[in-house]
């Protein structure tokens, strides 16, 4: 647990054509769990690679209600908690105001619209397999992530509260229709720090700033010689020089590599759980409210003793070589939104001091402050605030510390 929480923590602050249509012998079949879809003489076709299949048949197999812009070409499904709105000829598709590729564009067959199956099935929360001999394809229903959504309200103002994960994979998606639900009865959008702004220059000069040293040091004079070897090893085999990273401080450096090893795990802070809602709240213009910043936690991080970076640094290169990082079991307990694992995970953050300090007592108290003060406003509005995970629960957890402020704080 102790590797699993350095490493869940640690990465808490990071950061056209149409071809041909192919004539097939035998049809293609489609089956939502035992049932066949009817499609009758409108036919699956496949276009590079791709299958593409009758919208408002599949939609409504799916129980979506569906409806057609004839002027601007577009098809809605809507069904609780998921929208999806697809346009003939774009490969860009809205999901819950989050823009989604496609595997092919949607397209006008003989004044039918078809819809990429894959690409559509996989977003309304279903898994797709294809059976060659049978030509067949299979869909079947994954069970929407639980995650940890608590809220709490006070005299006609609510918070809703959401444990995230800052990095993610696809199995983390779809989430259950209670937290979209949440996001959108909600004014404000509240994270952490907008890392959606990372890319902003001023924020890379303060990166830059923060990350590398000055005092005449390099990595070499931080770590072990054993360390830098290793991670040396690290950075060739990701076609790197190893000395890439001689001028970067040793927090910088555990960020980096374990950035690297969750990537070859399949994990992205880009569709991480704070991510996929600033990306709506940008689109549609919700406003966000920030509980610290970037430069905070850059600053947090920055002021680490030596002692506790070269800890760090020793813990993500130990966990970018373990077979098991404990990374799939983190996003286990997010599905499953087991709180009892949540527990123990935080509490085995205690076992080094300084790092628990800083990264939760310091900012759980500051976080509460915030949001009480939500609570409190007069205006009566609705918060969605969005933390991570290991921040809700424990002594000095951001739920406790709103109950003992005399709020009830309900489980959704």
């Amino acid at each position: 647990m102790k590797k699993l929480s350095s490493l869940f923590l640690t990465l808490a602050l990071l950061f056209s054509f149409v071809s041909a249509v192919q004539a097939e012998a035998k049809p293609i079949t489609v089956w939502v769990e035992d049932e066949q879809v009817q499609l009758g003489a409108l036919q699956p076709i496949m276009e590079k690679g791709t299958t593409l299949v009758p919208a408002k048949l599949l939609l409504q197999k799916l129980d979506f209600q569906v409806t057609w812009d004839q002027k601007n070409k577009v098809i809605t499904g809507k069904k609780e908690g998921l929208v999806l709105l697809l346009q003939i000829d774009n490969l860009g598709a809205m999901v819950n105001e989050t823009e989604q590729g496609l595997l092919a564009a949607p397209k006008l067959v003989k004044g039918t619209a078809y819809i990429p199956l894959r690409s559509v099935s996989e977003a309304a929360g279903y898994e797709v397999t294809w059976n060659k001999e049978q030509r067949s394809i299979s869909l079947q229903a994954k069970e929407p992530s639980r995650g940890f959504l608590w809220k709490v309200e006070k005299a006609g103002s609510t918070v809703y509260l959401l444990g995230s994960i800052h990095i993610a994979n696809e199995a983390m998606y779809p989430l259950r229709p209670e937290i979209q639900d949440a996001y959108e009865a909600s004014d404000y959008l509240v994270v952490e720090a907008d890392i959606s702004k990372m890319n902003n220059e001023d924020v890379q000069k303060l990166v830059m700033d923060l990350s590398v040293y000055k005092d005449n040091t390099t990595l070499k004079d931080h770590i072990s010689d054993e360390a830098y070897k290793k991670l040396g090893e690290i950075l060739k085999e990701n076609g790197a020089a190893e000395n890439a990273l001689d001028t970067y401080k040793a927090w910088s450096v555990s960020s980096t590599i374990d950035f690297l090893a969750t990537s070859q795990a399949g994990y992205d802070a880009g569709i991480g759980i704070d991510a996929h809602f600033l990306e709506q709240s940008n689109a549609y213009k919700k406003p966000i409210l920030e509980l610290e910043s970037i430069e905070y936690q850059l600053r947090l991080f920055d002021g680490f003793s030596d002692k506790l970076q070269e800890e760090m640094v020793n813990a993500s290169i130990e966990n970018y070589y373990a077979e098991d990082s404990g990374i799939d079991a983190l996003t286990d307990m997010w599905v499953t939104g087991d709180e009892k694992q949540l527990l123990e995970l935080t509490e085995a953050t205690s076992a080094n001091e300084e790092f628990n300090q800083a990264l939760l007592t310091d900012r759980n108290a500051p976080m509460v402050e915030k949001i009480t003060g939500y609570l409190n406003d007069a205006a009566n509005k609705t918060y969605f605030v969005v933390v991570g995970a290991a921040h809700m629960l424990g002594e000095n957890g951001i739920v406790p510390l709103l109950e003992e402020k005399g709020f009830t704080v309900t489980r959704q």
